[in-house]
């Protein structure tokens, strides 16, 4: 796995191991890894997964010098030792492991629920005339006159291998083999089709249905006093372990899940869990922050684009849905998606097909999609800001993960996790230290307490981490101003607003103290925050 060494003078004082998604550094302490450099911006760069590698990216303005080399952008060589200001960071590719998993159980055709009652699966099973209906086993099943067949039918009018009923995901599809009288489905003749629940076939003058077993699921119970680990994510607390077992049976399954929580609480690594227990493990997991594209960008980001498609687009590009081909793709922050990109997203969830910008065809994908959000998607429908039908849709299995706050044993545990994880050499955290971290509410969450973690790991001096080490950084109003100046490419004046309000709404619990601290009416802040979606608008 490759991972970022913090060096001082030259020495190693943080070990960040990288997983496949963005890590952003700046003095913020919003950022992955926050400096203790006062004259460090808030937000310095930030290193990007791109195409099996990293590249590191300047976010000040200012290019960034990686081993003597100067740019904006730069593809990173394993060695290579990037400047920081006071700290540098050497790039190290390391060797990447096969993330240890639970053994895949047998796939099944169906769809996996989350009902008031529990968990539940309805599976799909074949009925053909009068026999007993079967299920349709990975392999799937050849139906014709021919005894090699899977499913033999004697009948005048089927062809030797007449059609076949295969898998994709966990949706079941019928395809006609060039057969002389058709396949019907539902009375219309197709090459290839999608059969749900209640659909009749007609092979020839033979008739199949397709049915439902609708049967409860079990998630497994937590054994053994703990601690317990489910891929990167570790607790100590046996409430929030539940989520482990529901994370290890849903894995299994293509079932979309929508993973709720604050900011903070590690959503990502539940959608990586997912990922690296299912059969898709050794194909890509691909993320996506839809919060963080600007809306111009959006579209070209999800579904790609065909070059000459828009002013600027001299090249073909791939969207996040054809590179996370038979893998997982991973939304997070879905409830910021735009509502004209809501009703584009549906229409592929539904037919599994892209089309690019500025393309003529469209092209199938297989991709297990996993969404999170820290909004309540149900308000948020009430509120008109995110479609009904688009909530069904993802609104599948629900995980719901528990802030920090409310799982007191985890602080002093995942302190010392990161300690173990993170530390260059034997520092420790002592009986002061944890009771300081323990009096502390974590806003932030588990991010924050990891923030804290590495900020006393590179200040450390005499190998122990005690109270007097420890500093909650408080999140001013001016860093959060100064992050929000910083632009991207594509973004509008309306986008770089946008991000202004959601940056101060982020470090203030009400409309009111952020518009105190602002030095604005409180009217004239709701206002504009409602009128950019950033806070929603209360019934009159």
């Amino acid at each position: 796995m490759a991972e970022l060494l913090l060096l001082s003078d030259g020495q190693p004082v943080l070990r960040c191991p990288l997983h496949g998604q963005t890590l952003r550094v700046g003095k913020s302490p919003a950022n992955d890894i926050s400096l203790p450099d006062e004259d460090a911006p808030p937000w310095l760069c930030s290193f990007e997964s791109v195409g099996g590698g990293y590249d590191v990216v300047a976010r000040a303005g200012q290019e960034l010098s990686v081993s003597g080399r100067s740019g904006l952008r730069q593809r990173l060589n394993d060695g290579d030792v990037v400047d920081l200001g006071r700290l540098s960071a050497r790039y190290q590719e390391g060797a990447d492991k096969a993330p240890a998993r639970t053994q895949v159980a047998a796939q099944r055709t169906g769809i996996l629920t989350r009902t008031d009652g529990g968990l539940t699966r309805t599976d799909l099973l074949i009925a053909f005339g009068d026999k007993k209906p079967q299920p349709v086993p990975q392999g799937g099943l050849r139906v014709g006159a021919n005894e090699d067949n899977d499913i033999v039918v004697d009948d005048g009018f089927v062809s030797s291998f007449h059609a076949q009923l295969f898998l994709r995901g966990e949706r079941l599809f019928v395809r006609d083999l060039d057969s002389t009288n058709g396949t019907f489905v539902g009375g219309v003749k197709v090459i290839e089709a999608e059969v749900t629940p209640g659909s009749t076939m007609k092979f020839g003058k033979c008739e199949a249905k397709v049915v439902t077993k609708v049967e409860p699921e079990t998630v497994p119970a937590v054994s053994g006093d703990g601690p317990w680990q489910c891929g990167d994510l570790v607790t100590a607390d046996a409430k929030f372990a539940k989520v482990f077992r529901l994370i290890e049976k849903v894995a299994t399954h293509d079932a979309t899940v929508c993973v709720f929580g604050e900011t903070g609480c590690g959503k990502e690594l539940v959608a990586r869990a997912l990922h690296d227990l299912s059969a898709r493990a050794s194909q890509p997991f691909v993320p996506l922050n839809c919060a963080a594209i600007p809306a111009t960008l959006i579209e070209s980001m999800l579904f790609g684009h065909e070059k000459g498609a828009f002013t600027g687009a001299d090249r073909m590009q791939r969207g996040v849905f054809e590179e996370a081909h038979k893998g997982t793709l991973f939304l997070d922050e879905i409830g910021e998606l735009p509502m004209d990109m809501q009703a584009k997203l549906l229409r592929v969830l539904e037919t599994r097909c892209v089309r690019r910008l500025g393309g003529k065809q469209d092209m199938p994908v297989d991709v297990r999609v996993v969404c999170a959000t820290h909004r309540d998607l149900v308000k948020h429908v009430k509120e008109g800001h995110f479609r009904e039908d688009l909530l069904h849709r993802l609104y599948v299995v629900p995980i719901k993960l528990i802030p920090l706050r409310n799982r007191p044993a985890d602080v002093a545990h995942l302190a010392h996790h990161f300690v173990e994880m993170l530390r260059t050499d034997e520092t420790t955290l002592d009986a002061s230290g944890e009771k300081k971290l323990l009096q502390h509410k974590f806003p932030g969450n588990v991010r924050e307490l990891k923030n804290v973690i590495q900020r006393a790991l590179i200040l450390d001096e005499d190998g122990v981490i005690k109270a007097d080490d420890i500093d909650f950084i408080p999140t001013t109003l001016e860093e959060k101003q100064d992050a929000a100046r910083i632009y991207e490419p594509g973004m509008s004046l309306e986008d770089i607003e946008r991000r202004a309000y959601r940056e101060i709404m982020a470090v203030y619990p009400s409309a009111s103290q952020a518009a105190k601290a602002l030095g604005m009416s409180k009217s004239t802040f709701w206002r504009r925050a409602t009128a950019l979606g950033v806070l929603e608008k209360k019934e009159s």
